[in-house]
């Protein structure tokens, strides 16, 4: 009797823990999905002045599991064409959603975070992820693979670049970031007349496009060649968004000035341009403890230590800021040092002080 209800009882728990297995882990079936075509399709050249636009738009149907109780979460994957998403990357949130729409920026962004060359055209592959389930116990399925072709692009730069010279070898201006074109540089600069030459995949040439100015001291494609009358040191400045497109070309000498400066304090003090180094120079005596900063002395521009507050125009690279921060030398007492202003990578401009 006992080992009747022994077997009794063991079969009642089958039978229970079935149920509870059916209740929790339905059974699923891998009836795939569908993504559709790109709208747009392609191909894609992205541009800064674009940033924000939308690139595109994926959608997609609903994947089919078998179980309806239960809606999935989709993510977008994409990969280099032909790698069988070896190494996939997210392009998407994951979400519920059968929508993803593409800013071009973001797209940009994410293809160079992930290797890719700016100014070359790269063939991707994209698919869309599904998952059922928590991290535990998950079901997957992949939607079919779509095509797209895109051109990503880096940061601007214009090569202010001598009629005749070769624009690989000319001054370089940069934009303040990815998404603008107010590209800025310093270089000293020869007699004679200069385009703004732009790169084509990333290389200068001089059969690349140039811009030159229209006659009204605006720059427009193919225009007259800017003149520079005068040898000297020049801020270069073009902006290719606007409207008109802007340029301008500006004798530019820098000095030193504060507190840590000797009598009479704060007293901007001239820098002399070193023609071997290409910097800026001065042995100067400064006091420890007290700050400086480098000014312009042709203009109201301050070159200071470096605040991550300080984006859009007064950006000017990760070690200086336009109108940054004081610069303290160590110390209590007034030593000299030797000074040098390094404005010769545009948006990357540094300083250094050593102990004469």
């Amino acid at each position: 009797m006992k080992n009747i209800l022994k077997i009794t009882a063991f079969a009642f728990l089958l039978i229970t823990f079935a149920s509870c297995t059916d209740t929790i882990d339905p059974k699923v079936s891998p009836n795939g999905f569908t993504l559709n075509a790109l709208d747009p399709t392609g191909p894609f050249v992205l541009s800064p002045l674009d940033g924000d636009n939308v690139l595109t738009t994926l959608t997609w149907g609903a994947a089919d599991s078998g179980v309806n109780t239960v809606s999935p979460k989709y993510t977008v994957e994409i990969a280099k064409a032909g790698t069988n998403f070896e190494k996939p990357i997210v392009a998407s949130t994951t979400s519920t959603a059968l929508k993803v729409v593409w800013q071009e920026g973001y797209i940009n962004s994410l293809l160079l975070d992930n290797g890719f060359v700016p100014d070359t055209a790269v063939d991707l592959d994209v698919r869309v992820k599904s998952v059922l389930g928590d991290n535990t116990n998950t079901f997957t399925q992949y939607s079919n693979t779509v095509s797209m072709k895109v051109t990503p692009f880096a940061q601007l730069f214009l090569a202010f670049t001598k009629v005749g010279d070769n624009p690989a070898n000319a001054p370089k201006t940069k934009s303040s970031s990815l998404y603008t074109s107010d590209c800025e540089g310093y270089a000293w600069l020869e007699v004679g007349t200069y385009r703004f030459y732009t790169a084509v995949g990333g290389v200068f040439q001089s059969s690349n496009p140039y811009y030159g100015d229209n006659g009204s001291g605006a720059l427009v494609l193919n225009g007259t060649a800017i003149n520079i009358a005068t040898a000297g040191f020049y801020l270069i400045k073009a902006d290719i968004s606007k409207n008109p497109k802007t340029y301008s070309v500006t004798a530019s000498s820098w000095g030193i000035y504060g507190l840590a400066t000797p009598f009479p304090t704060a007293a901007n003090k001239a820098m002399v341009y070193n023609s071997v180094t290409k910097k800026w120079e001065r042995t100067i005596l400064l006091g420890g403890g007290k700050p400086f900063r480098f000014r312009n002395a042709t203009s109201t521009l301050i070159l200071g230590a470096f605040d991550e507050t300080k984006v859009g125009l007064d950006f000017a690279g990760t070690a200086m800021s336009y109108n940054g921060k004081d610069i303290y030398l160590a110390g209590t007492t007034a030593v000299s040092y030797l000074v040098s202003l390094d404005l010769n990578t545009p948006r990357a401009y540094t300083f250094t002080a050593v102990k004469q």
